[in-house]
């Protein structure tokens, strides 16, 4: 095993000492400091030490993460620490919160008055549920992003997007007085088979309160929990866990205060407060101080560190050797003005350019250009390829491919009846935009696929367009719809156009079953995420700060600090993403 620096030792052996006193730990662990390894440590530690003492044990350590990608980086720990002598998933379990209650929602659900076979809905599909049953509501516009995600995710908490003075937003504000109707009409359509995912965790909670029986199996499997990015968890989420914790549990929450930025997803930034006060006489405050990740790059570390005691200075920022600061000139900063904000991005995007490395310098690493917002990311995606030939990659969130996987679903159906060639051609194209990131194909809009049909084919000069158009044709006198969207993705495959590579295998693969099962394909969407997971990030990647989350980049672009650095954490997480080299662009008059 590694040697842990003294900070870990002590964590990793604190639950095998016969002089810990305190059943709960809340360790403050900073990004670099080792909290993978000290997590995994700490489980295979503890397992080693229950079974050398008891041959009879049969207990698990829980770990409890936030995400996919999370639990990845847990599993590969665990492989490189874990002897191979001991069958790890008899004794500690690694899951994220979502899978976790799923498990146990999905066994229970006829018990929760729920269906047996419940189905998970795809965003789209819940959308397009919510216009429907919410029709009823005068004030609500099923095309309002914020009145949507405020409604769907009423279940597991009141998550209310406030303005930036801390009011409610108009929109969402006029449909408080409709709470507990929308709140009924989720549960109906639960009970109807069909589930959100910020459902689940309230039928968890909901299962634990009824159940007694199930509450103590649970508590008795697991004598160790461990909670990775405790700061972000929600409300509802702290509460099963508590439960789960029960009095008799040991417990280690590892967080950083100072990557809270999911407030607006219930989040809280009394969170780590309520814990102490909680456990209180029984809990233990570390924290992991020695950061290895920086261990030749001081410079990097001495900046987050600044910028995490809130003592870095915005306006004496210099370069050094692991950081290059650019001052990106413009006639003024008022983002307002569209001629301001073409020329500050027009000046901005050949900045970027420039300082990226050569192909041969790039083409094993990792570049995350971190933007404040999505309208920026956009902006430089389009540029890189449209003006510079350089393919940017795509992080996409669950949520797409979801979307895509259960439109897939619905299309497929579709082979058992007759459709127009209009609605075909419509289909097919909502396809190959979920595939590519281009804007345009040809006079084909990626905005306008309700103006897409068979007519929009008929004058095309693009080779691309007018092969489709024959697919198209072809399909409507053999029926064969399916065959009409397997050969328009493998041209699309082979073209020119700028290639999502992740949805463009997710659709071939799915694509490859002729016969189908919903169950074989949700079997193939989950077993693509949990390789994707494990996957090393390579290339350039354009995204907001928020998305970068829990990624690593060995350089890191970030854009328009200033920005950044209004809102509370943010710098801090975005300038912890990077491992080796950091380029920072700020606006200058």
């Amino acid at each position: 095993m590694i040697k842990p620096n003294p900070e870990q030792e002590y964590i990793i052996n604190y639950f095998t000492q016969n002089n810990s006193r305190n059943r709960v730990l809340l360790v403050e662990a900073p990004p670099g400091t080792g909290k993978t390894f000290t997590a995994v440590a700490t489980a295979i530690n503890y397992t080693y030490f229950n079974i050398k003492t008891n041959p009879l044990y049969n207990k698990k350590v829980l770990i409890l993460t936030f995400s996919k990608n999370a639990k990845a980086q847990i599993e590969k720990q665990l492989d490189i620490l874990g002897s191979r002598d001991v069958n790890w998933d008899k004794y500690i379990e690694i899951t994220n919160f979502h899978s976790f209650f799923q498990k146990y929602v999905w066994a229970y659900s006829q018990y929760l008055g729920l269906k047996e076979n419940l189905i998970i809905m795809s965003t789209k599909q819940r959308r397009e549920a919510f216009k429907n049953k919410l029709s009823f509501i005068p004030e609500y516009d099923g095309d309002d992003k914020e009145q949507y995600e405020w409604a769907e995710s009423l279940l597991e908490g009141d998550f209310r997007p406030l303005t930036y003075k801390g009011n409610v937003k108009p929109t969402v504000k006029k449909l408080i007085p409709y709470k507990e109707d929308i709140k009924d009409i989720i549960k109906e359509m639960n009970r109807e088979g069909y589930i959100g995912f910020s459902d689940i965790a309230y039928y968890m909670w909901k299962l634990l309160q009824k159940s007694q029986a199930l509450l103590n199996i649970i508590q008795n499997k697991y004598n160790l929990i461990i909670l990775d990015e405790y700061q972000d968890s929600s409300d509802l989420q702290d509460k099963i866990i508590k439960k789960l914790i029960g009095m008799n549990n040991n417990a280690i929450f590892f967080a950083d205060s100072k990557q809270m930025i999911y407030g607006w997803r219930g989040a809280s930034s009394e969170r780590l407060n309520n814990l102490l006060n909680n456990y209180m006489g029984e809990i233990k405050q570390k924290e992991l101080i020695e950061v290895m990740r920086f261990k030749s790059r001081k410079d990097i570390e001495n900046t987050l560190k600044e910028v995490r005691e809130g003592t870095h200075n915005i306006k004496n920022f210099n370069s050094s050797e692991n950081i290059k600061y650019i001052k990106v000139k413009v006639r003024g900063k008022n983002i307002y003005s569209k001629e301001i904000k073409n020329h500050m991005f027009a000046v901005l995007k050949y900045r970027v350019f420039h300082e990226l490395p050569k192909y041969k310098d790039r083409k094993n690493k990792s570049i995350g250009i971190l933007c404040r917002g999505n309208e920026q990311v956009n902006l430089l995606k389009k540029a890189l390829k449209e003006e510079f030939n350089i393919n940017s990659q795509t992080i996409n969130n669950n949520e797409d491919e979801h979307n895509v996987v259960c439109d897939l679903i619905e299309f497929m159906r579709k082979q058992q009846s007759k459709i127009n060639e209009d609605e075909l051609c419509r289909e097919i194209f909502k396809y190959i935009f979920a595939v590519v990131d281009d804007s345009n194909i040809g006079s084909i809009n990626r905005n306008k696929l309700d103006d897409v049909s068979f007519n929009s084919l008929k004058r095309v000069r693009l080779d691309i367009l007018k092969t489709i158009r024959s697919y198209v044709e072809e399909a409507m006198v053999d029926n064969n719809y399916y065959k009409c969207l397997c050969n328009s993705i493998k041209l699309i495959n082979g073209s020119e156009l700028q290639i999502n590579y992740d949805l463009m295998s997710l659709v071939k693969k799915v694509l490859k079953f002729s016969s189908y099962s919903e169950d074989k394909i949700m079997d193939i969407f989950l077993q693509y995420q949990y390789l994707k997971a494990f996957r090393e990030l390579k290339g350039i990647y354009v995204l907001n700060v928020h998305q970068s989350k829990g990624r690593e980049f060995d350089y890191v672009y970030l854009i328009d600090r200033e920005a950044i650095n209004k809102e509370e954490n943010l710098l801090y997480v975005a300038l912890s993403r990077v491992k080796e080299k950091l380029v920072v662009f700020d606006w200058v008059v």
